[in-house]
């Protein structure tokens, strides 16, 4: 009787538990820092050259 309830009761656990969130949450903040450090100077230059750019068109507007 005892074996069944055990049996019934580890067949009926469904979702993720804590642990596996945290899992997760630490595969996910590894490839974050990853990609950070493959692209981060690229997306650095790509955002200065946004700035310039807009900053340029900003004194083309300006001076009408």
């Amino acid at each position: 009787m005892m074996k069944q309830l055990m049996n019934r009761k580890l067949s009926n656990e469904t979702g993720a538990s804590m642990t596996e969130y945290i899992i997760i949450v630490a595969l996910v903040a590894i490839f974050l820092i990853g990609a950070v450090g493959l692209f981060g100077d690229k997306v650095k230059s790509l955002f200065s050259t946004s700035t310039t750019k807009l900053n340029a068109v900003q004194s083309k507007m300006n001076s009408r």
